[in-house]
C-alpha cells in the first residue's frame, strides 16, 4: 500500500485520541482486537493494533500477550516432560537461571537466615523437601520458601524443620503451611540453624553460583542474601533494609512437587 493511500484505522487509532501511551490499557487493546477478523480488508487494522501495543509496551513494561494476558516474562525451567522420566526431585540450587552445576559442602556457622532465588519448575504443592547433612549438629535446620517482591524475598509461605543430629539424606513431608508453587514464578529459599551449633550440609559450589546484588569488586562473588537482626528463625516477613549480599554456598534442596 502506498503511503498516500493509507487510511487510519477507525477502531484502533481512536484509542490514542485522548490518551497518552502509558494510559492505554491491555483490556482496551483486547476489546478492540477481538472484533477484528483476519481478512484482507482488515490487514492494515491488525498491523495498526500491533503497532499500538508495541508502543504501549515500550512505556509501560507490561509484557502481556496481544489478545490474552501473558505470563509476565516468566522463565519455564521444566525442560523435560514428567511423563518421559522417572526422576521427580528438582534440585533447585542447581537449576537455571540462578543455579550452578557443581556441588560442595559447607559448615553453617551463622545464626542469621540466608536466602537465594529460584524459579518454580512446576505448578503444584511441595509434597517433599530433601537436604543432605554431611556433619551433624545438635540443632535443627529450618528451610522455608518465600515469595518474591521486586527481586527480594518477602513473605514466608511455610517451612520444613530438619533434625540435623544425624548425617545423610533427610526428607521432610510435614511443613508449617502448604507450599504452593506456580511454574515460571520466582521464589526465594531461606534457611537458618535453630541454635548456635555448627553443622555441615551439601550445597552448590560458592565460586560457580549466579551473583546476587551489588558487589565490592569484579572478583567478589555475592551469591546469597543474609538478614541481620533475625537470629535462629525464619521471619514471617523479610525486612529488606536488613539484607546484605554475602559470599555463601547455597544449601542443596530437593523438591518433589505434586
Amino acid at each position: 500500500m502506498r503511503a498516500e493511500d493509507r487510511k487510519p484505522s477507525r477502531r484502533v487509532f481512536p484509542l490514542l485520541q485522548n490518551l497518552d501511551l502509558d494510559s492505554v490499557t491491555f483490556s482496551q487493546l483486547q476489546s478492540t482486537g477481538n472484533s477484528i477478523s483476519i481478512e484482507d480488508m482488515n490487514e492494515q487494522e491488525l498491523q495498526d493494533l500491533v503497532l499500538v501495543n508495541v508502543a504501549r509496551l515500550c512505556v509501560s513494561s507490561e509484557w502481556d500477550g496481544l489478545l490474552s494476558a501473558g505470563s509476565g516474562g516468566s522463565f519455564n525451567v521444566n525442560l523435560v516432560s514428567s511423563e518421559l522420566v522417572t526422576n521427580d526431585v528438582y534440585q533447585i540450587a542447581l537449576q537455571a537461571p540462578w543455579g550452578s552445576g557443581d556441588t560442595a559442602t559447607d559448615s553453617l556457622a551463622v545464626d542469621q537466615p540466608q536466602y537465594y532465588p529460584f524459579i518454580a519448575p512446576e505448578t503444584g504443592d511441595v509434597s517433599s523437601m530433601m537436604i543432605n547433612i554431611s556433619s551433624a549438629g545438635a540443632n535443627n535446620l529450618l528451610v522455608g520458601i518465600f515469595s518474591d517482591d521486586s527481586g527480594l524475598p518477602k513473605t514466608l509461605a511455610g517451612y520444613a524443620t530438619f533434625d540435623a543430629s544425624s548425617t545423610g539424606s533427610v526428607s521432610q513431608t510435614s511443613f508449617s503451611a502448604t507450599l504452593s508453587l506456580v511454574a515460571g514464578t520466582q521464589y526465594w529459599l531461606g534457611w537458618v540453624r535453630s541454635s548456635a551449633d555448627s553443622l555441615t550440609y551439601y550445597c552448590s559450589h560458592g565460586n560457580y553460583g549466579a551473583a546476587i546484588g551489588p558487589s565490592t569488586s569484579t572478583t567478589a562473588i555475592k551469591t546469597a542474601l543474609q538478614e541481620s537482626g533475625t537470629d535462629n528463625t525464619l521471619p514471617s516477613t523479610v525486612t529488606a533494609a536488613n539484607l546484605s549480599p554475602q559470599t555463601e554456598k547455597r544449601i542443596s534442596v530437593g523438591l518433589i512437587i505434586s
